[in-house]
């Protein structure tokens, strides 16, 4: 660890987790525009330097860089979703460094989902051109009005239909108009973060809101609570009179943006889930955690590259 009383203080401040737990070279993370990138490049799979906990290695990356990257016009999202997160732990302020530029909800690139149909537009440029449409018409005016035959994906109610990913919440803040939601912006490793709203204020202090990692389903249509956007659902256990709940959480090591699987469903997820088909609704009794905190669906983990999700609370529904 460098002999900077500044970069000592900070690690202290981090407490039992000061120790790192990845092996990184830390000089590669200097103040110059380059070293920036990489920095942010690294921080696209992890929530801090040496993997999911600060350490003593954040301390020194930090100390080094946070100067350039509050002066920096570059967006280096990660890396400016690591500082806010180090600076959450007061860390900064209690060494006295100077701390990271505030990323609020307004300055923070916002992830955008591409319009409906967009896909099928870039298809149709590709070469099939209108003659396969017509056909299609063809056949459509030869069956006369049949019914049509439901596909996989239409007939599909189980997990697989979810798309489940890692990510970590960056910001946090009141709703203007609803005391019992936090709206956050979620890293999810997309080009943006996604603005979620969820009804945490009553469990959740923004301090234990912000820097944590957490599982979000990404594919549940876009709406708005109290006209403000939320585009997704973070998952969350609760007893049976919600008194308690708690962040469904990724294991150490699961990156961001990866996908949560289920062994025997490894179907793709719905690009957009439906409300009309009530597949959610469908699947969520099946959502728990069991006796030791492991969440799952139907007794089946929900499982990352790393290891299982779990829960500090047992036994519990996950909503």
């Amino acid at each position: 660890m460098s002999a900077d009383p500044k970069v000592a203080a900070m690690a202290s401040a981090f407490g039992e987790a000061a120790a790192p737990v990845e092996t990184v070279d830390v000089g590669t993370f200097t103040a110059a525009a380059d070293g920036l990138v990489a920095l942010n490049d690294h921080l696209a799979t992890r929530s801090a330097v040496a993997g999911h906990a600060l350490t003593s290695s954040d301390a020194e990356v930090y100390v080094t860089v946070i100067a350039a990257l509050n002066a920096s016009s570059e967006a280096l999202p990660h890396a400016r979703r690591w500082a806010s997160f180090v600076c959450a732990r007061g860390a900064a302020a209690e060494a006295g460094v100077e701390t990271a530029r505030e990323l609020t909800h307004a300055s923070a690139p916002v992830f955008e989902r591409p319009a409906p149909g967009e896909k099928k537009a870039s298809a149709s440029t590709s070469g099939q051109g209108e003659g396969e449409g017509k056909k299609k018409k063809e056949k459509k005016e030869k069956k006369g009005g049949e019914p049509k035959a439901s596909t996989p994906s239409t007939k599909r109610m189980d997990v697989s239909v979810l798309d489940i990913r890692v990510g970590v919440i960056t910001k946090a803040w009141e709703h203007p108009d609803a005391d019992k939601l936090w709206v956050e912006n979620i890293d999810l490793g997309e080009k943006g973060v996604r603005q979620i709203c969820s009804g945490l204020r009553a469990f959740k202090t923004k301090e234990q809101m912000e820097g944590a990692r957490v599982c979000v389903i990404v594919n549940v249509k876009p709406g708005k609570l109290r006209d403000v956007k939320s585009d997704g659902l973070v998952l969350c256990t609760s007893n049976a009179d919600h008194t308690e709940v708690d962040f469904v959480i990724p294991p150490e090591g699961a990156a961001v943006g990866e996908r949560v699987m289920f062994a025997g469903f490894e179907g793709e997820p719905e690009e957009v889930l439906n409300p009309k088909k009530k597949q959610l609704d469908a699947v969520s009794p099946d959502l728990k955690t069991n006796a030791e905190g492991v969440a799952c669906y139907k007794d089946i983990p929900f499982t990352t590259s790393a290891g299982v999700c779990t829960s500090p609370l047992k036994d519990c529904h996950i909503k």
